[in-house]
């Protein structure tokens, strides 16, 4: 891969983790305090986008190790999320639940039971990344067409409410992974697309102008989660995102925007317990504080603080919360080229 299409895909990573975050934080302080505010319309902008996006990028890089050694495999691909969210999911169960921990210890118990099979509301994406490298290798002999058209009719289904269970892991299978194996079929259709947007950019303003027109037209109709139209409204964002990162990283400014997109997978386990505790504090403290400009500083805090936190850590034993230890890594899995840290834009990062 050259380095315009590592760049554009630190960017990418970059702007969808930055609208994911400040689209949490907008819904939960919506949902604390019971008041809307005018960034919701924002947060709900950019739900058709954000998650296929990342999960279509996330597709993008397993065809170095599908067909590979299996211990390369499993250990990149499934056991470091497994790793990683059972780390955190412990975390965010004890801070969460911490009063319980002397008085009803049972609870927090049963909580982190539950967490190992309803994937936990602030890490399902780190669960379902399992899951769907999982299910890809063992369908991994099957015609990728077939799966593929399986995948469209899941996301379909559930659009339609027909695949709506209650089960997380289940609904967000049939709801993304259309997305994730696109980008594991489609890998050398994207990295064609990104390399002949970095070759000329004087159509590429006037496509994006229209596709956000239709976006926000779909989206004030409160129609963009119908069937069919989600589904071409994912694929038509994550394509729309990758020419903005293309973009972005030709020209080479919004270097904070890179360096997030390299430590994605750090805010993603960490922004949770800071925007929970930012929300809280500042629901509970009675302040009229005009609600979408408190719903962006909660988002922003969310952002930065896991970076703190990782720079903090990174060179002491706590180091373990985002780098895993050898331990936990299975025998002759040969090393991504990355190392084993990941989020860090002047660390060597392990392939996200």
């Amino acid at each position: 891969m050259s380095v315009t299409r590592i760049n554009w895909v630190d960017y990418a990573k970059g702007l969808c983790i930055i609208l994911f975050v400040m689209a949490e934080a907008v819904t939960g302080y919506a949902r604390m305090t019971g008041h809307s505010n005018w960034m919701e319309f924002a947060a709900a902008w950019t739900a058709p986008v954000v998650l296929p996006t990342l999960f279509l990028i996330s597709g993008l890089f397993l065809p170095r190790t599908l067909f590979g050694s299996k211990s390369t495999f499993f250990d990149r691909k499934v056991l470091r999320f497994v790793y990683f969210y059972l780390v955190w999911m412990v975390i965010q169960t004890v801070i969460l639940y911490a009063l319980d921990l002397a008085w009803n210890p049972l609870n927090v118990i049963n909580q982190l039971l539950v967490g190992l099979v309803q994937p936990s509301s602030g890490l399902w994406i780190i669960a379902m990344l399992a899951v769907f490298h999982l299910f890809t290798w063992l369908a991994r002999l099957i015609a990728p067409a077939k799966i593929l058209l399986v995948a469209a009719l899941a996301q379909t289904a559930h659009a339609a409410g027909l695949i709506q269970t209650g089960w997380l892991a289940l609904d967000a299978f049939a709801q993304y992974y259309v997305f994730f194996f696109a980008g594991y079929y489609g890998a050398d259709l994207v990295r064609r697309y990104a390399d002949r947007l970095a070759e000329g950019f004087s159509d590429i303003p006037t496509a994006l102008v229209i596709w956000a027109g239709i976006n926000t037209v779909l989206v004030a109709q409160n129609t963009a989660a119908l069937p069919i139209i989600s589904l071409v409204l994912g694929f038509s964002g994550a394509f729309a995102i990758i020419a903005i990162a293309t973009l972005l990283a030709h020209s080479r400014h919004a270097a904070a925007m890179q360096y997030i997109g390299r430590a994605h997978f750090v805010i993603y386990l960490t922004y949770f317990l800071p925007m929970m505790a930012a929300q809280t504090l500042l629901a509970r403290s009675g302040l009229a504080l005009e609600p979408g400009l408190t719903s962006l500083a909660i988002g922003l805090i969310a952002l930065i603080l896991p970076l703190g936190l990782h720079r903090l850590v990174r060179q002491t034993p706590l180091k373990a919360l985002y780098r895993r230890p050898k331990t936990f890594r299975l025998k002759g899995a040969e090393l991504s080229r990355g190392g084993q840290l990941i989020g860090s834009a002047h660390d060597t990062i392990e392939e996200a």
